[in-house]
């Protein structure tokens, strides 16, 4: 039976993803990629698959619950909780281009992908990746007017300025990840298998049989150029600090009560990135087991879930709601 399936999916993504009636069977290699790292986890994918089935549905829980209470909640429409959200509904984009394909992996033998749905997954990944790091350097901006300069906050924040960032986080990831996905696409490939349980642009760039200096430079220039929010963020943290130093106990309390979040939120998502990168980028030599392979996605699995909880947890006017909220259904089920 389970033979019987995975003939089926092989030949579901051979067909339904616009391989040409005319193509040889030696040349489906290049329409469909092998994803090789699934073969590190033995015999436990049932068990990986209900562990991701339930992390998928409680990030889908806890993200859209916190969207949905800023949404309804008129004392959240200030600049910092709208950028949240849009930070949330990246997140929720990032987890379920990986999650969906990778729980059906975990279900079969047979570990494919089209060209078609890999090169999705990439751009869906990255726009995830790269917007995220905007949406934070945007937040943090957001805390250091509000500490450094909060008599210019609303002039500053206005709604018009917020819809500008707002737009400018998403637009610009999509413009930069679409041109690094026509340098990929248009590579002529000289294999199929892809070390990871996920498409990666720069494991498919090396298996292009041809030069890949074009890639290679673009991808360095987006890395350098994404290494500048990062910059930002940390000036302004410290620019917040400095501001902060001499201010009250009670300043300083709430300064740190708003700031933690973030921080937090940062801190994982950076980590876990540069884990990816490093290891991806550089050829890092690791041994192959299903620990490393959890380590690669961590920045696709452990931020989306984290971040709601850390934020409905820390920041006081978001936890009061929630708390308000629980102890009112408290009382009709009473």
């Amino acid at each position: 039976m389970n033979q019987l399936t995975d003939q089926v999916y092989l030949r579901y993504f051979t067909i339904c993803f616009l391989l040409p009636p005319a193509t040889a069977l030696e040349n489906v290699s290049c329409e469909i990629f092998i994803l090789t790292a699934f073969q590190e986890f033995g015999n436990k994918k049932d068990t990986y698959f209900w562990l991701s089935l339930i992390g998928y549905l409680l990030i889908i829980f806890v993200n859209v619950s916190l969207i949905i209470l800023i949404y309804q909640e008129k004392k959240l429409h200030e600049p910092m909780y709208i950028f949240l959200c849009n930070l949330l509904f990246c997140e929720l984009t990032g987890s379920t281009s990986f999650y969906i394909k990778f729980m059906i992996d975990l279900k079969i033998n047979v570990h494919v992908i089209s060209r078609t749905f890999c090169f999705t997954q990439i751009f869906l990944i990255y726009i995830y990746t790269v917007t995220e790091i905007c949406i934070l350097t945007v937040m943090a901006h957001d805390r250091y007017i509000a500490i450094h300069a909060p008599l210019h906050y609303i002039t500053i924040f206005s709604s018009a300025n917020i819809q500008k960032l707002i737009v400018a986080s998403w637009i610009y990831p999509i413009v930069m990840i679409t041109i690094g996905m026509y340098l990929s696409i248009r590579l002529p490939l000289c294999g199929n298998e892809i070390d990871r349980v996920y498409c990666n642009n720069w494991e498919i760039v090396k298996l292009s049989c041809t030069d890949t200096s074009s890639n290679n430079i673009y991808g360095s220039v987006m890395l350098c150029t994404f290494s500048i929010p990062f910059i930002f963020i940390f000036y302004s943290y410290c620019k917040i600090l400095s501001v902060c130093w001499n201010t009250s106990r009670s300043q300083k309390y709430k300064a740190f009560q708003t700031c933690l979040p973030h921080l937090i939120t940062l801190i994982f998502f950076i980590s876990s990135l540069l884990f990816e990168l490093i290891e991806s980028r550089l050829n890092v030599k690791r041994v192959k087991n299903e620990i490393t392979a959890f380590a690669s996605i961590e920045f696709l699995t452990v931020p989306p879930l984290l971040n709601p909880l850390i934020y409905g947890l820390i920041l006081p006017e978001i936890r009061k709601r929630v708390v308000y909220l629980f102890s009112r259904r408290r009382k009709q089920l009473m």
